[in-house]
């Protein structure tokens, strides 16, 4: 028994890892900025596309069977959850919005760096440090205000949805694989799934 838990623990920490280890960072000062997209970077393209829907259905069901087999542990007393206020609500949303509206946030600077058209270790840097200050942190404090819990366990494919997204444009930030066409793609795939996001500020239920 306890060998079929740790090959559990072991599928699920081989799923967050595939999540984190898209994104790759500039290692030197030198990026080639000739445009030049080899007949490698339409396979990946191509890859990325149709893996990304694959994923995050895979994500979901490996969790599924995970939850549904594993023991149940001792019970231990758990401070109560915060109360959900109107108050926080707004402004973990507005925190997104932020991200999605704002000529500083994610979106905005994004944009711009993408269309300044010679700024791709800049955007392969920006993609990698946005996972984590954006997609953990300010999606990930939205999410636990759900209050629905199958609409909670549903937002989770557009939270690993954000990180694809932002994937997508480091992958055509890299040296050899520049495509600003690739990056305006997921560029508007990211807008996308951060508005299908916000959607679900309005289906929580605020205490009274």
């Amino acid at each position: 028994m306890m060998v079929f838990k740790a090959i559990i623990s072991a599928i699920l920490i081989l799923v967050s890892s595939q999540l984190s280890s898209g994104f790759v960072t500039p290692s030197c000062s030198c990026t080639n900025r000739g445009g030049i997209y080899s007949a490698s970077q339409d396979k990946s393209t191509q890859l990325l596309a149709t893996t990304r829907r694959n994923f995050l259905e895979q994500s979901t069901t490996i969790a599924t069977i995970a939850i549904g087999t594993s023991i149940p542990l001792p019970a231990h007393a758990k401070e109560p959850p915060p109360p959900i206020t109107q108050e926080a609500v707004t402004e973990a949303f507005d925190a997104i919005r932020y991200e999605l509206t704002n000529p500083s946030g994610v979106v905005g600077t994004l944009t711009n760096l993408i269309n300044d058209g010679n700024s791709y270790e800049e955007v392969m840097q920006y993609t990698k440090e946005s996972d984590a200050y954006f997609r953990k942190a300010k999606i990930g404090k939205a999410r636990k205000l759900l209050t629905d819990k199958e609409i909670k366990s549903g937002s989770i494919q557009l939270s690993n949805a954000v990180t694809f997204d932002l994937i997508g444009i480091n992958r055509a930030s890299r040296p050899g694989q520049e495509d600003k066409d690739v990056q305006l793609k997921y560029l508007e795939d990211l807008k996308k799934d951060i508005e299908q996001f916000l959607e679900l500020e309005k289906t929580i239920v605020i205490e009274e």
